[in-house]
């Protein structure tokens, strides 16, 4: 194996691509400081993985990439590759040859690649490690390495020999195995915790599971039992209901038959009881008609004598209102007359009137029209004026400009003749080449601007395959992450779920009651709250040993709670009955909204169901949640806060009685509620990271398909710039040629070329105006003309339209008179033909109201001969109809008289038919009830089947036996009773949980011995580790102490070199130190050496380790530096000695590179710019 290139791309001074071949033998790389020569030694620390910026001479990782200069801008990356030939496979991996690269961008992004695939740095050091060319290895030496070599620490040498001797990876792995160990170690520690519960406890369940086996095959007889006694007793009831039911059908057939006989006799009540009621109506309209008919009688009686004197007021007013009828008559025929001349005289005057008015607005428009033209005309003249001005002006000045400008031209074409003439030959000469030049450079441009585009295209795929490489590693260790955290978190929830299922940290008396099974039992208090988020300490000390109370359904159910508390000696307990628990009074918030600190009461603090809300009440209601003990001290005092408790977020107490608890303090209570709440968020969690995981691997998938995209479209942008950068070379080498052309040529016509083109431009630019400024003359002496005719013909258009404005004017004045004349007597017939058709309809109205007046008389007149008549008739009709009325109210009173006696009668025979009917009803609405009592009992048999045995009728008939005995059961389920009843509480979950906690001791037992036997293979691991390290350590360090003394013997002609193990009893952890005796010189420990002795010691010993386990590739950076030349010269000839290692020596030392068979010179022609020279041995230097 031996390294083959490496490239370097934006790596500090190296703004362009540089390339740098290794050859076999010694590579040396020169040049002056400060030229960037130690910068390649950088470049492949760099690719090799180093993380410390301050091994690469920085303060931040960032300063790796080229920063700029004050003439070019700075890099967006930075990357190196190193190119590694492995045909003899040294390297574990199947490729001949291995390219490895790393990336970097100024954002902080950043990437690993092996043959241009992306890997990890995890990768690159396991392919490379115990080769010897790794950052930590002694393939890279510069004067800081030699500087840990003579570290005044012992410690700090073992690295190097660490790496020589192979055994770097054994130490990872042992480290891993540590790591392992010890996690194995927290999780056996924890399966031991839960191990130890569960023995605690599983005895005791499985004396519970065995009497709840029992308590259910008893439960199963007494069921059996019990439900076949409920069948025949159901069986006994509805025998009896079916006569009970026979009964009630005979009743109800009599009561039908009564009812019709009642039905039958109250109908002819009703037909005799609305005839009397008939009768009684006629009699008394009879008699009410009688009344009327004896007054109408005396009425017409009297009438007679006032019609006589009627008739004689009515003649008199008939021969006024005739006389006054015929004089209203005369008058209105007369005012008739008038008006109908009158009509005829405002017609002719309205006529007239119209026919002046139209033609005064007939005349009124064309004096309009008139004025309008007469002003427009003047308009015109005046605006032809003002042009014919205008123009004269800009004539006069357009024909002196025109002057100006012929002289100008005649003097530009005279110069531009002469120097046409002077410079014709050499623009003769120089048009080709020029063209040509122009030519290549366009190519070149398009060529240029084709490498740019791929370079930024190159860059974008290469940033955003190295952003989806980064984000697929932080995607896929954050995914890691999650699982890690879901198996904590999912372990440690059934942990505390279990913990809850079986009461862990409640008292003794509260798990034996919860796991008895009784019936009305709701839960304890603490199970049937829920505590919002830093409330936990407050409600915790509020509520004290009340979190362990039971709520319970009523006084019953509590009070076989303690009965079988006392039987069984467990302790006691407080229950709180729903159906009878007594609320508290508490206080009222709006006493508190405005106090600082204020957080609620102690109810209103946490969450329940609202059937709960009375047991609350009675617990918190009178509890008050503040911030601080200062606002409960503070508060406290308030008026009408008596018998209140103040309680703080800490838990300090101000109780009502004004005493003050406080401090710090952990109670068994206190757990519950902080287990229920990390149950609570660690459900959350687990939710909330569960999803986070599947949008993560969802993620990681499309990353992946991303990632080979990216690599294929990077391959071939890069495989197109190669080729575009070999074609923009040689259009630049054919642009130099032709530019050093064309430099004489321009230098010398540059001038002419540029003076030639102004006079040019300059004389057409002369011509061109003296063109437009002639045309301008010549188009405004046009305008002037006709502005001036134009301004004549206005002139005479206005004279004649002026004349005719008069005349109209004239007219039109003539005309308003006449029409204001004839207005006025159009209006004065008007006001005297209204006032005529006024005294018309006056006239008319009175005659009208005398006529309506005289056959009002004529009416009444008629109806006075008429009444005399009628009267007469009517009083005979009346004394007729008094006589029939008399006689039809005396036979009505008898027939009533006779309907009354038959109605007592019957009414008495309905009564009777009651009294009987009643009894029949009241005799079977008993039966009714006995058969209701008989049903609902029958129902609540099968109630009871249900309640106590969870099966309807119908499925208990599938229970009943054919020989049953009611005798015999009865006392078969006593003796069941007795027994159940000698078994005492019996918790029924212990079944179930006894299973489920043996199978998890067993799954928890075999994980244990799992735990114990990775941890024994562990432990052996890590014992064969050591002995491996120690014997690679110890063989190796003993093969580098010879090759060290001969290496130092070597390098300074003689003298003694030692290499000891501070402590030999910890070869794997002890320092080394390095003993020496140079020629002529005592015994001494390095540190007493001189500079030159230090480096050149440590120099034989890095040639000792070389010996020892040679590394296919050393770059030394300037480690000779502190040597003479002497001692130069034996270093550099030391270094023929190995063969079979490639050797890169940074250096400026003339000694060392006469040894050299290939020279890389580093210069920086530009300022903080680094180019390379590449010389081979017998190549001409010309520096």
């Amino acid at each position: 194996m031996y390294f083959k290139r490496i490239d370097i791309q934006g790596f500090k001074s190296f703004a362009e691509p540089v390339s740098i071949e290794f050859h076999e033998g010694i590579t040396c790389i020169v040049g002056p400081n400060g030229s960037g020569k130690s910068n390649i030694a950088d470049a492949l620390r760099w690719v090799l993985g180093e993380q410390s910026p301050k091994m690469l001479r920085g303060g931040k990782m960032e300063e790796v990439i080229f920063a700029g200069t004050a003439n070019r801008k700075s890099r967006g990356m930075a990357e190196v590759t190193l190119t590694i030939d492995n045909t003899s496979q040294f390297l574990p991996i199947d490729y001949s040859e291995v390219a490895i690269t790393r990336r970097m961008y100024r954002s902080g992004e950043s990437g690993y690649f092996i043959n241009k695939v992306p890997c990890r740095l995890r990768d690159i050091r396991e392919l490379i490690m115990d080769t010897g060319i790794g950052v930590d290895g002694y393939s890279i030496i510069g004067q800081g390495r030699i500087a840990d070599i003579l570290s005044d620490k012992p410690e700090d040498r073992r690295e190097i020999f660490e790496e020589a001797a192979g055994i770097v990876k054994y130490r990872n792995k042992k480290e891993e195995s540590e790591r392992k160990l010890e996690a194995s170690q927290a999780n056996l520690d924890r399966v031991n915790d839960i191990v130890g519960e569960i023995e605690s406890r599983i005895d005791g369940l499985r004396e519970e599971s065995e009497k709840a086996k029992e308590y259910l095959e008893l439960r199963e007889r007494y069921k059996n039992v019990e439900v076949n006694i409920t069948l025949k007793n159901i069986e006994n009831i509805e025998l009896k209901n079916e006569y009970i039911k026979d009964d009630i059908s005979e009743l109800t057939n009599r009561i039908e038959e009564s009812k019709g006989q009642k039905e039958s006799i109250d109908a002819d009540i009703a037909v005799n009881r609305a005839r009397n009621e008939e009768l009684e109506a006629l009699s008394n309209t009879g008699r009410d008609r009688l009344l009327t008919l004896v007054e109408e009688i005396n009425t017409l009686t009297n009438q007679n004598q006032l019609r006589n004197e009627k008739l004689s007021a009515i003649e008199k007013d008939r021969e006024r209102l005739q006389a006054e009828l015929e004089s209203f008559n005369l008058r209105r025929e007369k005012e008739e007359g008038n008006a109908a001349e009158f009509a005829v005289t405002l017609e002719k005057i309205k006529k007239e009137y119209e026919s002046l008015k139209l033609a005064e607005e007939e005349k009124g428009k064309e004096v309009a029209r008139l004025e309008a033209e007469v002003a427009k005309a003047q308009a015109l003249i005046d605006s032809n004026k003002d042009k014919i001005y205008e123009f004269f002006s800009k004539v006069s000045e357009k024909k002196g400009e025109i002057n100006s400008l012929r002289n100008l031209k005649e003097t530009l074409t005279k110069r531009r003749e002469q120097i046409s003439s002077e410079s014709e030959d050499q623009d003769t000469a120089g048009i080709n080449l020029q063209e040509e030049y122009k030519k290549a450079l366009a190519s070149r441009d398009e060529v240029e601007k084709t490498l740019r585009q791929q370079e930024q295209e190159s860059l974008q795929l290469k940033s955003t395959y190295s952003n989806a490489q980064s984000r697929e590693k932080l995607v896929a260790h954050e995914l890691n992450e999650r699982k890690v955290s879901i198996g904590q978190l999912a372990a440690r929830l059934k942990m505390i779920e279990e913990m809850e299922s079986a009461y862990e940290g409640y008292n003794e008396a509260v798990k034996f009651i919860m796991r008895s099974g009784q019936e009305g039992l709701h839960g304890v208090v603490a199970d049937l709250i829920r505590v919002p988020k830093g409330f936990e300490r407050a409600i915790e000390t509020a509520l004290g040993a009340s979190l362990q109370n039971i709520v319970c359904r009523d006084d019953r159910d509590a009070q076989n709670a303690i009965r079988l508390l006392k039987s069984n000696r467990v302790g006691r307990l407080t229950f709180l009955p729903l159906s009878s628990i007594k609320p508290s009074g508490g206080g009222s918030s709006h006493q508190f909204a405005n106090e600082a600190g204020f957080k609620g009461f102690g109810v209103d603090c946490v969450e329940f169901d609202s059937k709960y809300k009375r047991v609350m009440d009675y617990l918190l209601s009178r509890v008050v949640i503040v911030e601080k003990l200062d606002d409960a001290v503070r508060m406290s005092k308030l008026q009408g806060t008596g018998g209140l408790r103040f309680v703080s977020l800490d838990g300090d107490v101000v109780n009502a009685s004004g005493a003050i608890t406080g401090g710090a303090y952990r109670n068994k209570t206190a757990g519950l509620l902080e287990r229920k709440a990390e149950a609570k968020e660690l459900e959350d969690k687990l939710h909330r990271l569960q999803q986070e995981q599947k949008q993560l691997a969802a993620e990681l998938e499309d990353l992946a398909v991303s990632l080979e995209q990216g690599r294929k479209q990077i391959e071939a942008i890069d495989s197109k710039h190669r080729e575009t950068e070999m074609e923009l070379l040689s259009r630049e080498n054919e642009l130099s040629r032709m530019s050093a052309s064309l430099s004489d040529l321009e230098d010398s016509k540059a001038k002419r070329y540029r003076e030639l083109s102004s006079l040019e431009n300059e004389e057409r630019s002369a011509a061109a105006m003296i063109e437009e400024l002639q045309q301008t003359v010549t188009q405004m002496e046009q305008q002037i003309a006709e502005a001036e005719m134009a301004a004549e013909r206005a002139m005479e258009s206005s004279a004649s339209i002026k004349k005719e404005l008069d005349e109209a004017r004239e007219s039109l004045t003539q005309t308003r008179l006449s029409t204001g004349a004839a207005a006025g007597e159009r209006n004065n017939a008007e006001q005297i033909l209204k006032r005529i058709q006024g005294y018309i309809e006056e006239y008319t109205e009175e005659a009208e109201r005398r006529k309506e007046a005289l056959v009002a008389l004529e009416a009444e007149k008629d109806g006075l001969f008429m009444d005399d008549e009628e009267r007469m008739r009517l009083l005979a009709e009346k004394e007729d109809e008094k006589v029939d009325i008399e006689e039809s109210v005396r036979k009505a009173t008898e027939e009533k008289q006779l309907i009354t006696r038959y109605l007592n009668e019957i009414q008495e025979k309905r009564e009777s038919l009651d009294n009987v009917l009643s009894g029949w009803q009241t005799d079977k609405h008993e039966l009714e009830l006995k058969l209701a009592k008989n049903e609902t009992q029958v129902e609540g048999y099968k109630e009871k089947l249900w309640e106590d045995f969870e099966i309807s009728y119908l499925q208990a008939m599938d229970f009943q036996k054919r020989d049953f005995v009611m005798s015999a059961a009865v006392r078969e389920s006593r003796e069941i009773k007795n027994r159940m009843k000698e078994l005492g509480e019996v918790n029924i979950g212990s079944i179930k949980e006894y299973e489920s906690v043996s199978e998890r001791y067993e799954f928890l037992t075999a994980q244990r011995d799992d735990l114990l036997a990775a941890m024994d293979s562990l432990v052996q691991i890590i014992e064969d580790m050591d002995r491996t390290i120690k014997k690679s350590f110890k063989e190796s360090f003993d093969q580098v102490v010879v090759n060290f003394e001969q290496s130092f013997q070597s390098l300074f002609g003689g003298g003694v070199a030692e290499l000891r193990l501070e402590d030999e009893s910890r070869p794997l952890e002890t320092g080394i130190d390095i003993v020496v005796q140079p020629p002529g010189k005592k015994l001494q420990n390095i540190n007493l050496l001189s500079g030159g002795e230090k480096t050149l010691t440590a120099i034989a010993l890095m040639f000792a380790i070389l010996k020892t386990k040679p590394t296919p590739f050393c770059i030394l950076d300037e480690v000779e530096a502190a040597l003479d030349e002497i001692n130069i010269d034996r270093f550099a000839s030391y270094l023929r000695d190995f063969k079979e290692i490639q050797f890169a020596l940074v250096t400026h030392q003339k000694a060392t590179m006469e040894y050299a068979d290939v020279l890389y010179g580093v210069t920086m022609p530009e300022r903080g710019i680094s180019k390379i020279i590449s010389l081979k041995l017998g190549d001409e230097i010309d520096l």
